[in-house]
């Protein structure tokens, strides 16, 4: 699979790096990965900026539904995504369809995201 996961359970973070030609089944794996894990509270980066995602908009909709339909959804934890902004797509409809959620946003740095998401540490997921 291009995407990386490095995975820190004391620091509850996953970084997720797209490394090549991510397809809609490589998104549809990382986030089965993150439902069946335990690690939807964690804070997550996803980073494409060496990498690119071919994902259609319905399957962007059915990702999200997915994520949304698992029991725990309402304890997501807050998902940074860092992006090429010529390659913003992906990141930017998924935000839209789930930012009422759970706390997404979209950067073009690693340090911006990183510097987020640790803002977001003292937040408590919704249970």
């Amino acid at each position: 699979m291009p995407i990386h996961l490095d995975i820190s359970h004391l620091d509850r973070l996953v970084v997720a790096v797209v490394l090549g030609q991510a397809t809609a089944d490589d998104i549809a794996s990382l986030a089965r990965q993150f439902a069946e894990s335990g690690m939807m509270h964690y804070r997550k980066i996803v980073d494409t900026t060496a990498g690119d995602f071919f994902v259609d908009e319905a399957r962007v909709v059915s990702i999200a539904a997915f994520l949304r339909a698992d029991p725990k959804a309402a304890s997501r934890g807050p998902l940074a995504f860092v992006v090429d902004p010529s390659r913003a797509q992906f990141a930017e409809k998924f935000a839209e369809l789930t930012g009422g959620e759970r706390p997404v946003k979209v950067f073009h740095s690693l340090r911006a995201a990183r510097r987020w998401l640790d803002e977001c540490a003292s937040i408590e997921p919704r249970r």
